[in-house]
């Protein structure tokens, strides 16, 4: 966490099971909420497609998140698999019409692309 900039760096360090992934989030989510993060960068590089369950769960769980939080800008770093791309701009495109908010969110295939794209007024 880098508290001068309000943002927040996360990492997967592997590909995890659906209750890995859920509780990494929940963590994730806490802290953000805790220390009114406004910018946040995940590498999600070592994680597989997420199953559609957890896609689900996973809408839910931020969607409320995105609305009553600081947070502004999300960037997410990940290979080039065109399905882990896809999935979850559709999740936050939904989030966006159903909680009406204004998070933007940003993937990248290096840190350095996503870090520029963070700190840009």
């Amino acid at each position: 966490m880098h508290k001068e900039e309000q943002l927040l760096r996360s990492q997967w360090l592997r590909n995890v099971t659906s209750a890995e992934y859920r509780e990494g989030v929940k963590v994730l989510k806490n802290c953000i909420v805790q220390h009114e993060i406004e910018l946040w960068l995940t590498d999600s590089r070592l994680l597989d497609t997420i199953l559609f369950a957890d896609q689900q769960w996973l809408k839910r769980e931020i969607g409320p998140l995105f609305k009553s939080s600081s947070l502004q800008r999300i960037a997410r770093v990940l290979t080039e698999d065109v399905f882990n791309y896809i999935w979850l701009e559709n999740i936050v495109q939904q989030i966006k019409e159903e909680h009406e908010v204004t998070v933007e969110l940003a993937q990248f295939s290096s840190l350095e692309a996503a870090f520029d794209w963070l700190r840009m007024e």
